[in-house]
């Protein structure tokens, strides 16, 4: 019993250090706008070091991943197939859009792997500009 409680300990701690993607823009755009929150959308590929990199160290970051749930309604599209309107889609990844759930663009669209501290303050500007 003892090793149970432990694990599910554990289960419930590792879920509590990620980001809560959706798969979905449409969903997420009835979310985003039900919660009057701007949606983080994240564009990436299968074998793309850049997105790997930003899964693994930036989006695992405590700071990061908690204030993007706090904040956000974050979307996970794959560039090659997702649901998002055509003038979000991108042709690189990782891209960034920083949008209501209209599609409105609310800061400039992001590209590439960045470091924790610096995607912190993009984060920021994005969630004082939709203000």
């Amino acid at each position: 019993m003892k090793k149970l409680i432990i694990l599910l300990l554990m289960t419930l701690g590792l879920n509590a250090s990620e980001i809560t993607w959706f798969e979905s823009y449409t969903k997420a755009a009835a979310v985003a706008k039900e919660e009057n929150k701007p949606m983080l959308l994240f564009i990436n590929r299968p074998g793309c070091g850049a997105c790997e990199f930003m899964k693994e160290n930036v989006f695992t970051d405590k700071m990061i991943y908690t204030y993007v749930n706090e904040h956000f309604i974050p979307v996970s599209l794959d560039i090659n197939k997702n649901d998002a309107p055509k003038d979000l889609q991108s042709e690189v990844t990782p891209t960034y859009h920083f949008v209501k759930y209209d599609g409105t663009k609310i800061r400039e669209t992001l590209f590439g792997g960045k470091t924790g501290k610096f995607y912190l303050n993009i984060l920021k500007d994005a969630v004082a500009a939709y203000k």
